[in-house]
């Protein structure tokens, strides 16, 4: 069997890291001398686990007859190494375990017998995943529960109707319900709620509400904190939160009192920096045994939290923290192994219709909402505390890109695709079809190759009025501090985002081809020495507590003259920091970045560049998170077969998270041990 894995390896079908980890069970094993057979499957689910965690950010491998299809997803050109595995693997799927459940690599009873693989859920995990998602399970068990509170349903009442005033609450068609006011009254009562919805919907609206209505409650004592995954996810809730509070003066003309407005978070942080993370370190500086003092935790885009992250965030918190998540289900998971959002959902809605809330929990809605939602006896296990906004008001009479959305949502591939259509004047959305029915017969390099020159062309262009923009500004000699705003707002009208970093239309490859095409263009002027230039965008990649720079961060270079006259350049962020380029840390061009990069992000006017050949990347979660991305307009780059492939796709990420609460018994033995 390792000799089978090996060619795997060496025709990169599975990594270096899955195939040396299935020869370090190998080598555990031979001291035992197991029959072949049982060696054999032994090493062959050593590398299944590994590559399905790295390369579907699977929590776990399902142990049912799919798998033993094609469990490597092999072409039809490698049938033949195909069948000489399945002829190592002589016992059934149904045995699996069963076989191997005295072997040392592997266990079915993971707190008495310790391994590097576990059975659970008639599913195979990594002993670190198994553990991480048994603590979130646990978190989340033990959170269930409402708080018990220490003021009257009747004071949420005032309290509710004081922040949601009848003149200004106003329903779209689609809400039925009031929607907002229901998911803040469910966040006071219970001790976790997570709240979903698309771009739009009024998450943070909802939770600049709910942070007024429990300071009011609790008489301006709690502390409160707001997270997000990145420095810009983090950078955005706050900008959100701000500019909804002053929407509720100035429009809802709601009273809001200078200690209730000091009372609330001043600043948002990234997840690692509240935690303590540090780079090369393992143990975040908070955990179970130094907890956090916070009382109420926002944590927003909870979908781009993988399970590892969320495991160290649930350790951290006292029992009595309340925490709320932020995210819309139906974006891309986290780029490690997770689901959690998704996992989630599943109390949540069945067949795209939400489940009705417990009796208890809608009467306690109704007398401090007075709205009256279906409901029944008994729901499922985390019902009660999952909310999900439904109407969006943030493309306004941009119907087109809210529909696209929808339809991807949907899995509509023909409907998606006629959509374009629609749009004769490219208003709202555009399609550059990449499939150049006009060049007659072209070889697949020369397709590829005017591909390529189309999306570095349109980019030239869509940055050529940011770098002239940046030019004038720089011109004028004002201290750069003071036209930050204006120079972010220019970046952020345009962005190009890709499916990939590597190959033809990949990330990294636009990036140094549009680079060269704009100083062809004489829009790059360098600035001491070759890799400096007024307006260049860059991307944090790695975290740097030192200098509080976090993954996902965008830095400008910019210049300005210092009190001796000389001109100085510095990479300046959208908080106002700034460092010299010898002090950042990782980092790479940003006039294009991946669609997972742009989480938590939104642009005037997004280009989305798909590549020619399919790729497992591709699915309605990344189109759906690329289109979303933009608030006025959405340019995909794209031929009719991949977009229709891509949105047929969808995300199909193996977790037992969920499952942990479909039983009695399950939940039993998450909350005893």
């Amino acid at each position: 069997m390792l000799t089978l894995l090996k060619q795997l390896k060496d025709e990169n079908i599975i990594s270096a890291a899955d195939y040396h980890f299935a020869q370090f069970i190998d080598n555990k094993q031979k001291p035992y001398h197991y029959e072949q057979g049982i060696a054999d499957l032994a090493v062959f689910l050593a590398a299944l686990c590994s590559y399905h965690q790295q390369q579907a950010g699977h929590s776990c491998i399902k142990l049912d007859e799919n798998l033993g299809v094609n469990p490597f997803l092999l072409s039809q050109s490698q049938r033949e190494l195909q069948q000489s595995i399945r002829n190592k693997l002589i016992y059934p799927i149904h045995e699996w375990q069963s076989r191997l459940a005295d072997h040392i690599a592997f266990s079915a009873e993971p707190l008495t017998k310790i391994a590097p693989l576990v059975f659970q859920f008639d599913s195979l995990y990594f002993y670190r995943v198994w553990q991480d998602e048994r603590r979130v399970a646990r978190f989340f068990a033990r959170h269930k529960k409402t708080q018990n509170l220490p003021f009257s349903d009747a004071e949420i009442k005032a309290t509710l109707d004081k922040l949601f005033p009848a003149e200004f609450t106003q329903l779209l068609p689609e809400e039925k319900h009031a929607w907002q006011k229901i998911a803040v009254a469910t966040a006071i009562k219970q001790s976790c709620c997570v709240l979903t919805g698309g771009p739009g919907t009024g998450k943070t609206t909802t939770v600049t509400r709910l942070l007024l209505a429990l300071q009011t409650l609790y008489h301006e004592k709690l502390i409160i904190k707001l997270v997000a995954p990145t420095g810009k996810a983090a950078a955005r809730l706050k900008e959100s939160l701000d500019n909804s509070l002053k929407a509720l003066v100035e429009r809802e003309h709601i009273e809001i009192s200078d200690s209730l407005r000091e009372s609330l978070p001043q600043d948002a942080e990234t997840l690692h920096r509240l935690l303590g993370i540090k780079y090369f370190s393992t143990e975040p500086k908070y955990h179970a045994k130094n907890l956090l003092n916070i009382d109420v935790l926002v944590v927003d885009e909870a979908s781009m939290i993988d399970l590892g992250l969320m495991a160290m965030l649930v350790q951290a918190l006292r029992p009595d923290t309340k925490i709320i998540l932020l995210g819309d289900q139906d974006q891309l998971s986290s780029v490690e192994a997770g689901a959690i959002l998704a996992e989630l959902g599943r109390f949540q809605q069945f067949k795209g219709e939400l489940l009705p809330y417990s009796s208890a929990h809608a009467d306690y809605l109704q007398r401090v909402t007075g709205e009256a939602l279906p409901h029944q006896p008994a729901v499922s296990y985390l019902r009660d505390n999952l909310c999900h906004l439904v109407a969006s008001r943030r493309f306004g009479e941009r119907k087109l890109i809210g529909a696209l959305a929808k339809s991807i949502n949907a899995l509509q591939s023909e409907e998606s695709w006629q959509l374009f259509a629609q749009d004769t004047e490219h208003k709202e959305i555009e399609m550059v079809n990449l499939d150049f029915p006009k060049q007659g017969h072209l070889s697949e390099e020369k397709k590829a190759h005017l591909a390529l020159q189309t999306v570095v062309e349109r980019a030239c262009e869509a940055y050529r009025h940011y770098l002239e923009e940046i030019a004038e500004i720089q011109a004028n000699n004002l201290p750069i501090a003071e036209q930050l705003d204006r120079i972010f707002k220019a970046f952020n009208q345009v962005r190009f985002l890709t499916a990939v970093r590597k190959g033809n239309l990949g990330s990294e490859r636009l990036n140094a081809l549009i680079f060269e095409k704009l100083k062809q263009q004489g829009l790059i002027h360098f600035h001491q020495g070759r890799e400096n230039y007024a307006g260049k965008p860059i991307l944090i990649t790695q975290n740097d507590r030192n200098v509080h720079l976090y993954n996902g961060d965008i830095g400008l270079y910019l210049m300005e003259k210092n009190a001796d006259g000389e001109i100085k350049g510095r990479y300046w962020f959208e908080n106002g920091q700034s460092e010299l380029p010898s002090r950042l840390p990782q980092h790479e061009s940003a006039f294009v970045m991946t669609v997972h990069k742009s989480q938590g992000s939104e642009f005037a006017h997004t280009f989305v560049v798909l590549p020619l050949e399919f790729n497992p990347v591709l699915t309605k979660e990344l189109l759906y998170t690329g289109v979303t991305r933009a608030k006025e307009k959405v340019t995909i780059f794209s031929t009719e077969d991949i977009w229709k492939m891509a949105v047929r796709k969808a995300t199909d990420r193996q977790s037992g998270l969920s499952l942990w609460f479909w039983s009695k018994e399950n939940i039993q033995k998450v909350m005893n041990n």
